[in-house]
């Protein structure tokens, strides 16, 4: 690691704790780190440091998405190709599309997992690895393993011939077995399913419970003892509570949700992530019917009720972390998109949105010591934006505008010139 200083001088600051912005600032980094950060009156860079010209831009953290499915055939017309892709081509398909992300400004991602030939999460990691050891170059990468149900959400979703009994585990000795299966592999997160989804057949309704309280206990427990988190996919309101009540670390989606629900989250510090971006690229930008639209929650349309709950769990002060499904629908790069939705759909402050991407996200983690905000002695995970997100959110979709991203201390993009 490089110990020469590099200055950041005289940007707008946003640090992503939500705190005040700085209108004239300094970032110094050194060795991966940050070293020192504040206002330029009171940040002095050494003469020798390496000077980067940051007026008229935005400094703010590397943004993070936590819910992404990039190991998958993105782009073709059909779309069973992508579940009978080998494995080593996901692999290459996934190297691509998390470079993809860097580029867009997405210096952290964490990958769930797609219904594919292998749930333990082996392949994932070897990516994670290649990350690390500057093999490629991409979004650094959070894995997950899966533990999924017989006729669960992330069995119907696969195509009839790739519904193999040993892609699923019942009952609370085979789950025990399949988590630990996955914990071997040296996954950073459990996936889970406590209901059914909007993707698929319609007999994935996303009012089905999945796993049982009982089941999805033993998953906690068996990840809590090495350290490592878990999250569910959970969307009517019966999985989500099943979910609290099991001690999930993160639900994905959260679509129903009511006041006790809420309040139970909020006291056992569990986050959640809302995905409402895909729906709303497919229809606004790609000018498709949502596929979400026959599905309903509770009798009621999916997305009304989804709006209502997140709305009340934003309100709440629900720890919010950004998460976007990010796949063939809503393409890798495009992750910002769903800052928007939160803005214009949610009415959520741009502050706050941005907050979603990056202290709520590390916090999320469980790396906010490191991740997540600028300050002093984090790693120097940076994005120089031309623009001010805080007057317009979609600023942070313009790849063209992340003028520099730096991850790990390293200028991963430059585009000054």
């Amino acid at each position: 690691m490089s110990e020469e200083i590099v200055a950041f001088k005289g940007g707008l600051l946003i640090d992503g704790t939500g705190g005040p912005i700085v209108e004239d600032s300094t970032v110094l980094v050194r060795g991966g780190r940050i070293l020192e950060v504040g206002p330029s009156r009171k940040v002095r860079a050494p003469r020798e440091a390496k000077a980067i010209d940051a007026g008229g831009k935005t400094i703010m953290p590397g943004l993070m998405d936590l819910h992404v499915h990039v190991f998958q055939m993105i782009g073709e017309t059909n779309p069973l190709t992508r579940f009978f892709a080998p494995p080593s081509l996901n692999v290459l398909y996934a190297v691509k599309h998390l470079g993809q992300m860097l580029d867009a400004g997405f210096t952290t991602a964490r990958d769930l997992v797609y219904p594919f030939q292998n749930y333990t999460g082996r392949d994932l990691v070897a990516v994670r690895t290649a990350l690390e050891r500057g093999l490629v170059r991409g979004s650094r990468l959070f894995t997950a393993g899966v533990v999924a149900p017989t006729a669960g959400h992330l069995d119907v979703i696969r195509p009839a011939p790739l519904r193999l009994p040993e892609m699923t585990a019942d009952g609370v000795h085979e789950v025990r077995k399949q988590t630990r299966v996955c914990l071997r592999e040296a996954v950073d997160w459990i996936k889970t399913t406590t209901t059914g989804g909007m993707a698929g057949s319609m007999l994935n309704q996303p009012g089905y419970p999945n796993y049982t309280v009982e089941e999805l206990r033993v998953i906690v427990e068996e990840a809590h003892a090495v350290g490592v988190k878990t999250a569910s996919h959970s969307e009517g309101i019966v999985g989500c509570r099943n979910a609290v009540e099991a001690g999930i670390d993160t639900l994905e989606h959260a679509t129903e949700l009511d006041d006790d629900l809420i309040e139970r989250i909020l006291r056992e510090d569990i986050s959640i992530t809302l995905t409402m971006g895909l729906y709303i690229y497919q229809e606004e930008v790609l000018h498709e019917k949502s596929s979400y639209l026959p599905k309903t929650l509770g009798g009621r349309p999916f997305h009304e009720v989804e709006l209502e709950s997140h709305k009340r769990a934003y309100t709440a002060g629900v720890n919010i972390a950004m998460g976007t499904d990010c796949g063939p629908i809503l393409p890798p790069g495009k992750n910002a998109y769903e800052l928007e939705a939160y803005v214009h759909r949610l009415g959520m402050s741009p502050m706050d949105a941005i907050l979603t991407a990056t202290r709520n996200s590390a916090r999320a983690l469980g790396k906010l010591g490191e991740l997540g905000t600028v300050e002093e002695g984090k790693i120097a995970d940076l994005i120089m934006v031309d623009g001010n997100p805080l007057k317009d959110i979609r600023v942070l979709q313009d790849p063209n505008r992340m003028k520099i991203v730096m991850k790990d201390g390293v200028i991963e993009v430059d585009r000054r010139a």
